[in-house]
Parts: structure tokens; C-alpha cells; sequence
């Protein structure tokens, strides 16, 4: 009677410490799998972290007034921006955000603009629907003023229709990370020093 429940206590423990290093083993795996990587290597090669988790640091050059949910940041070269799009976890990106270094983590995705997306944009635009998903954000200077303007998505359909012809390809690529969580590294400032 004694030896059996020795070997049922024997048994069990050997299971309990096989089922707790499955669990560290899946979740190192799983830590093994989010790439981490600088805003410009990202950007040398961002088709190749498609779907991927990404984590990452960079500069918020700029946060969307019109509820937070998209924020741009740069890494070493500022001319390339990263938007970064506010996921299921992130409501809104705070605006004193700008001037900040971020840490964020995420999912890559694509947008792909062929001539069916821009048709569909057009068929938008037609009908005159104001919570068009289909308008494009890239983050520009000042492209805030011209929220609401039809004439400039206009322009920008007949720009990437000319983009698609010199491409040579069916679509072009656009590649965003949509944020599960970032965290402010080092705060703004003052406002000059973002200017």
C-alpha cells in the first residue's frame, strides 16, 4: 500500500515538472518569435515581417489630432517615417506623445493599393461617405488641414494611380505596425525642441 502511493506521488511529480517546463519552454518560444529591431532596419526590408510581432524604438515625429490612433515615428534617418496604428490593447496615442521616444510593440501589416482599391475609393468618394476607411494617412506635414477636402484624395488616387504605372507592379505597399503596447522611454521636452 505504502509503494503504491509512493509511485503515485512519484508519477505525479514527474508530471507536474514535465507540464512546468513545457510551459517555460512555449513561452521562451513564444518570446523567441517578436522580432526586435531598429525603425531602419525595419524599414530596408519591411515586407519580410509581414504578420510578424515587432518590437521597436523610435521618435514620435507626429500623432493624429483626430482621435490618437495613428502615430509616426523615425528612427536614425528622419525622412522615413513608420506609422503605427492604435490596436485592440492601445486606445488612442496621447498627443504630448510628439518629441518622445516610444517602445512599441506590435503586428506588421500591409496595405496593398491596386486599381480595385482605388476604384473602391472612388466609389467612396462618389457616394460622398465621410468615414471612408479607404483615405490614406502617410503622416505629411500639414495633411491635417486638408482633412475633409475631396479634391485633394481626389489628387491623391490620380498620384497613386501614376505611382502604380511607374512601379511596373499590380499594387504598391504600404507597411504600418499595429500597436499592442508602447511605452514612453524618454519624454518631450519642451515643444521648441520638437520643431
Amino acid at each position: 500500500m505504502i509503494r503504491n502511493l509512493v509511485s503515485l506521488a512519484l508519477i505525479a511529480i514527474f508530471f507536474a515538472s514535465c507540464g512546468g517546463s513545457t510551459t517555460k519552454q512555449a513561452d521562451q518560444e513564444q518570446a523567441d518569435e517578436i522580432v526586435q529591431l531598429s525603425v531602419d532596419e525595419f524599414l530596408a526590408d519591411p515586407a519580410e515581417y509581414v504578420g510578424k510581432e515587432v518590437t521597436m524604438r523610435g521618435l514620435v515625429v507626429h500623432v493624429c489630432k483626430h482621435g490618437g490612433k495613428r502615430m509616426f515615428i523615425v528612427g536614425e534617418n528622419q525622412d522615413d517615417r513608420l506609422q503605427i496604428k492604435a490596436g485592440d490593447e492601445v486606445a488612442a496615442f496621447p498627443l504630448e506623445a510628439e518629441g518622445s521616444i516610444v517602445e512599441i510593440n506590435g503586428i506588421v501589416d500591409e496595405l496593398r493599393i491596386d486599381e480595385a482599391y482605388l476604384e473602391n475609393w472612388e466609389n467612396e468618394l462618389k457616394a460622398d461617405n465621410p468615414e471612408s476607411e479607404m483615405k490614406i494617412h502617410r503622416g505629411e506635414e500639414g495633411h491635417e488641414h486638408g482633412e475633409g477636402d475631396i479634391q485633394a484624395e481626389w489628387n491623391q488616387i490620380a498620384n497613386y494611380r501614376e505611382q502604380l504605372v511607374e512601379s511596373g507592379q499590380e499594387h504598391l505597399s504600404f507597411y504600418s505596425v499595429i500597436c499592442n503596447s508602447f511605452v514612453e522611454i524618454q519624454e518631450a521636452e519642451t515643444t521648441e525642441e520638437i520643431e
